[in-house]
């Protein structure tokens, strides 16, 4: 056994590695003197104690890779006698053990590490580790590499990862065994520094400028800048590959923009080499929905609209009336959709399209039960037309499976064709767009048709107008906080113009500076009474008389 060894080699006269060839023992300033010659003495072990051995001889599985042996002195008659013992790595103590030796030599005080892990032999940078741990883990356990995703392979990378650590006796100043164990595992088989922000219930956005430039955005809109960052642009290059891996998507010289995601909630933006320059490494845009479960006081408490205003979209949205949630990035445009669909009753059905990545969840559970009825669909992307499945495809079989509302995710391509014209069949389409006020949200919606069809502006914007009475319009204010800033609707005239009729607004009152923080104060109020072709198709579609004067009249 290894510990045998070690121990007759600092007794008598051998010298393994860690101890120094002087005979002097390392940390101690007293001799090693050199027994005399003696007998075999039987050694009398504790009881329960298997000398020499590992506890579980016989049995391989009893010892995990990456175990250490730990000596620790025994009382014997007449001998000086080692326990070896297995110890799992995490639970290695390093005490200063004295031995027990006859009164007829004098022995030195030898620490554990000192015969088997000195750490100060073999210190260098992690980047140096983290290099030679993955190449010898591709040598040596390929398939594992290869096989990151599932859980027992990522398992057995630590396992394999602490044992090689261990056995080269390698260390990084400023951290434990354990900790450079940890932090190996997190670079090869999750995302490095990345991991704890992307699964963070607070983060709403990972920004990567550069490999040396990351910032994150908080739920409460506020950016910070992370002190920590990639190693290099080689580094930062690999962590990102290893997360559109999960998605099935490549990032190379042929495919320098990409678009993935990670897990039903998080969908990710790469761009590489030749689209920024090579000593940036990349560029990433990392989206986090964390579902936060709103609820109707929590938007009102927070000042992003009134009661009044979310129980309109509501129902309108619940008597067969289709809504665009219009605004820029990090509105809250998803948010408030989030919480307009559980207003939904149970008894309607549901049928949601997104791109990508899953950011609705809609399903409701009572008991195990599912009480409402939800069909939830993703987009596949493919470089193979014929495996491909987008918006447009998913939007054609809206109809197959009968549903009172289709929630479009996101209009941002030829999609938004699609979705008005399913709006136009008479159901109830909900979805979001990215514009700058409810009246260009017309327009935007226009020229994303035009990418499907060959058709006038003016023909098209007959069409959306239609499709789409009501408009909701958020923003992030400067302040970081968020507002439903305006309702529209588009109310259609006798004679088939139209005429843009506010219902509800935000008016800012005052802008100013306090303390290096912005300050902006403002108040939600209605402006118009809906149109009476509005409340005459609301009516139709089953809204009680006695909502629909509430809505027909000024407060």
């Amino acid at each position: 056994m290894l510990g045998e060894k070690r121990s007759r080699g600092a007794f008598y006269g051998e010298v393994p590695k860690g101890v120094p060839e002087t005979g002097q023992a390392k940390g101690s300033g007293r001799q090693i003197a050199q027994p005399p010659e003696r007998k075999a003495e039987r050694m009398v072990p504790e009881n329960g104690i298997r000398i020499g051995t590992w506890e579980g001889e016989g049995n391989e599985e009893a010892r995990e890779p990456g175990d250490i042996q730990e000596e620790r002195p025994l009382e014997a008659v007449g001998k000086d006698t080692v326990e070896t013992v297995t110890k799992a790595p995490e639970a290695l103590e390093e005490p200063d053990g004295v031995w027990n030796v006859s009164s007829t030599r004098t022995t030195p005080p030898l620490r554990t590490q000192d015969l088997f892990f000195h750490a100060e032999d073999n210190r260098r940078n992690f980047a140096e580790i983290l290099k030679e741990v993955q190449a010898y883990l591709a040598k040596e356990y390929s398939e594992l590499v290869l096989d990151n995703g599932s859980e027992e392979a990522r398992q057995q990378i630590r396992r394999f990862a602490g044992k090689y650590i261990q056995d080269q006796r390698i260390a990084v100043d400023g951290l434990t065994t354990r900790q450079l164990i940890d932090e190996i595992y997190s670079e090869m088989a999750e995302f490095g520094f990345l991991t704890k922000y992307i699964y963070s219930k607070d983060i709403e956005e990972i920004d990567v400028n550069a490999w040396d430039d990351v910032e994150v955005q908080y739920a409460g809109g506020v950016t910070r800048k992370l002190d920590e960052h990639f190693d290099s642009p080689e580094h930062a290059l690999n962590v990102v590959r290893r997360m559109l891996h999960v998605s099935g998507m490549v990032l190379d010289d042929a495919s320098p923009c990409v678009l993935g995601h990670l897990s039903k909630n998080i969908r990710i933006a790469v761009l590489k080499a030749p689209v920024v320059d090579a000593d940036v490494g990349i560029a990433a845009s990392i989206r986090i929905v964390n579902p936060q479960n709103m609820t109707r006081e929590d938007f009102i408490q927070g000042g992003t609209a009134t009661g009044q205003m979310l129980d309109f979209l509501a129902e309108c949205i619940r008597y067969g009336i289709s809504v665009c949630v219009a605004g820029a990035t990090s509105s809250g445009k998803t948010t408030l959709l989030g919480w307009l669909l559980t207003t939904i009753p149970d008894k309607k059905r549901i049928y949601t399209i997104e791109n990508g990545s899953r950011e609705l969840a809609l399903v409701r559970r009572e008991d195990g039960r599912v009480m409402n009825s939800i069909i939830h669909t993703l987009t596949r992307d493919s470089e193979n037309e014929r495996q491909k499945v987008d918006q447009i495809a998913l939007l054609d079989m809206t109809l197959r499976f009968n549903p009172d509302v289709v929630v479009v995710g996101e209009m941002r391509g030829p999609e938004a064709n699609a979705a008005q014209e399913a709006a136009r069949t008479g159901m109830a389409v909900v979805t979001t767009i990215h514009s700058m006020s409810c009246d260009a949200t017309y327009r935007r919606m226009v020229s994303l048709c035009k990418r499907a069809v060959d058709m006038s502006d003016e023909t098209l914007l007959g069409f959306v107008t239609e499709a789409y009475p009501i408009v909701a319009f958020c923003k992030q204010l400067e302040n970081k906080e968020r507002r439903l800033m305006e309702i529209m609707e588009c109310e259609i005239l006798g004679d088939g113009t139209r005429r843009f009729r506010p219902l509800f607004q935000y008016r800012i009152q005052e802008n100013r500076v306090e303390n290096g923080s912005f300050v902006i104060t403002g108040e939600h109020r209605q402006v118009n009474p809906i149109s009476e072709s509005l409340a005459r198709r609301l009516m139709e579609n089953g809204m009680p008389q006695t909502i629909l004067e509430r809505l027909t009249r000024m407060p």
